[in-house]
């Protein structure tokens, strides 16, 4: 064999494992010894292999060493020669500008990185001055309310932005420079949703219930449509779906107007929460995880709540999670009735799951996101599959007032699929059951979203979820703003804190909207809906600066080419007026003409006139 070529080598090896295998059966002692001759060649081949192995090992190692020396040197050089640059030529307020739009750019887990990073290897010293650098750069944001959930959630449970969908397609993302956020799950646009509501009830027969007519007063008024349209065979899944939010939202917009409304015209009058009632019938109810004072509903309320959760997992205070309740076994239902182990009970329509398509019923969750739990209230103990759906609860009529559902607080979670009611995670605990509730879950907002079609971020300086794919990819979080601001946005204007307060439209609050946001040229920002509507009454100022909401250049050139087909009279062509430009800002003298008075500096026709004189004056 010495003698032999590789191919011939080889050959030999495919004959005799041929050989083998067929006169195994006959000849079983000739096979166990050509088979340990193969297994020798084969661990030839292996150490063979191993050498390769090593030597790339060692290659790979070497290539290690000579980067962590570079980085090393690229350190230190940094250290001793462009700090001291930096402090020599920035202030302070410039250096911590630029370390805001440099951290600006890295996501909730990069952030967690670096912090994870920082303990293990800094001293206690040195770690509290990095963060409080941080701080100082990112003061005016949600930051530090974020490292203290960081502290306590996972960081790596928070930014999983979904890319792809099931297919394995990109998923789209908005294009639109100045959309900020948009946290909304529905595809279509409210007014296209109010249309589908209409065309639908009026079909039914209902057009006294359309936008215009008859208002929904009382809750049998609801449900005695919602369960018409239903019960429609007429009617396709998505028209169901459609409608019966639409009738959901319009009631709860009418409401919400009609107690702005009342609350603006009286003083003095305040209804007691819900979590401030007592209760006059026997059913007990349990206080949430970490509360020690015991829920007191109204009695109606109590008198529904009397079933328990057919299985209840609490957390221990060693971080463990063990199962308290079980409804299929008597014996420990009989146990666990002490005041520290006692079951929280709930009414059957809270235990009941929900559909995110509605009628059709193929996808647990709500007509705001699709997923597979409800989350416990964290003051009244009610369930409710997510905070819009509070929202939506607490303004219906002839219902109990609960307080709104704070995102941050909530400690459990009821799976849809098993009845389990346990701490809040990204999977059901029941070893029966073991599914995940969707495939983003944000540990810090408790978001459960499982839409195939929308990404999902965490920004740690806004402390809440955003629609986008996440910082650094397709947005940035202006420190100044203390918004998320599109990386396609060029002409970015920063407004200190513009987002803080409320739509100049609307007069709602836009930090934690859901419905998408538009910038516009001046910086400010109102509803996308509200500008729309703006738009309709031929206005192109900023209601709050008076600046051009967008490029009107195009706009501009049509009012040059109308004063030039409309001279002024002879008795006019001399007069010129004082101005002032509402886009540049500068003062200036132009001929004065009806249409319109142009500015000089910039070319707008944005201007307001101060003074009208004659030329020869």
């Amino acid at each position: 064999e010495e003698g032999e070529s590789p191919q011939n080598k080889m050959i030999l090896t495919s004959v005799s494992k041929t050989s083998i295998s067929t006169d195994c059966s006959l000849f079983p002692s000739i096979s166990s010894s050509s088979t340990a001759i193969l297994l020798q060649e084969e661990c030839c081949c292996s150490n063979d292999k191993n050498v390769d192995i090593r030597k790339l090992a060692n290659n790979l190692k070497e290539l290690a060493c000579k980067m962590n020396h570079h980085l090393l040197e690229h350190l230190q050089k940094e250290e001793e020669s462009c700090m001291p640059l930096v402090h020599q030529h920035l202030n302070k307020e410039e250096i911590n500008e630029l370390m805001g739009n440099i951290m600006g750019r890295r996501s909730s887990d990069t952030m967690g990185q670096i912090l994870n990073l920082a303990v293990q290897t800094l001293p206690v010293e040195e770690r509290r001055e990095m963060v409080q650098y941080m701080k100082q750069a990112m003061v005016g944001t949600f930051f530090e309310r974020w490292l203290g959930h960081w502290s306590v959630a996972l960081p790596d449970g928070c930014d999983r932005p979904r890319k792809r969908s099931m297919d394995g397609n990109d998923l789209w993302s908005k294009n639109n420079v100045h959309v900020i956020c948009d946290t909304s799950s529905e595809d279509g646009s409210e007014e296209k949703a109010d249309k589908i509501k209409d065309d639908t009830l009026a079909s039914m027969g209902y057009e006294c219930f359309t936008q215009g007519g008859k208002s929904i007063k009382t809750q049998a008024d609801l449900e005695k449509l919602i369960r018409a349209v239903a019960t429609n065979a007429t009617l396709t899944a998505s028209q169901k779906n459609c409608t019966i939010q639409g009738l959901r939202d319009s009631v709860f917009k009418n409401n919400a107007n009609r107690k702005r409304k009342v609350t603006e015209l009286t003083t003095g009058s305040s209804s007691v929460p819900f979590n401030q009632r007592h209760c006059t019938s026997g059913s007990r109810v349990t206080a949430p995880v970490g509360t020690n004072d015991a829920l007191h509903p109204t009695s109606s309320s109590c008198r529904n709540r009397t079933t328990a959760p057919n299985l209840y997992y609490k957390e221990t205070a060693e971080g463990n999670v063990v199962l308290v309740h079980d409804s299929n076994d008597s014996l420990s239902a009989a146990i666990n009735t002490s005041a520290d182990n006692s079951v929280p009970l709930f009414s059957a329509s809270e235990l009941a799951p929900t559909f995110h398509d509605g009628a059709n019923g193929a996808v647990l969750g709500c007509p705001h996101y699709a997923r597979s739990c409800k989350v416990r209230h964290p003051s009244s103990g009610r369930l409710y599959t997510c905070r819009l759906c509070c929202e939506q609860e607490r303004e219906m009529p002839l219902r109990d007032q609960d307080s709104p559902l704070d995102r941050f607080k909530v400690e459990e979670v009821l799976c849809m699929r098993c009845g389990t009611l346990q701490p809040s995670s990204n999977r059901c605990v029941n070893s029966k059951c073991g599914k995940p509730f969707a495939s983003y879950v944000c540990k810090i907002c408790n978001l459960f979203d499982d839409g195939q079609h929308k990404s999902i971020y965490h920004c740690p300086f806004c402390n809440v979820c955003r629609s986008g794919l996440g910082l650094g990819i397709d947005f940035r979080h202006c420190m100044r703003c203390n918004a998320c601001v599109s990386l396609k946005d060029n002409n970015h204007v920063c407004i200190t804190q513009r987002l803080q307060g409320n739509c100049p439209i609307c007069h709602e609050s836009m930090f934690e909207s859901t419905e998408p946001l538009r910038g516009l040229k001046c910086g400010h920002v109102m509803h996308l809906s509200c500008f729309n509507l703006y738009m309709r009454s031929q206005t192109y100022t900023c209601p709050l600066c008076k600046k051009s909401v967008d490029d009107m250049k195009e706009y501009f050139s049509q009012l040059d080419a109308a004063i030039r087909m409309q001279p002024m009279p002879p008795a006019y062509a001399n007069v010129t007026s004082k101005i002032h430009c509402q886009d540049c800002g500068k003062l200036g003298e132009v001929n004065y003409h009806f249409v319109g008075c142009k500015c000089t500096f910039c070319g707008s026709y944005n201007t307001r006139e101060l003074e009208r004189r004659p030329q020869n004056n």
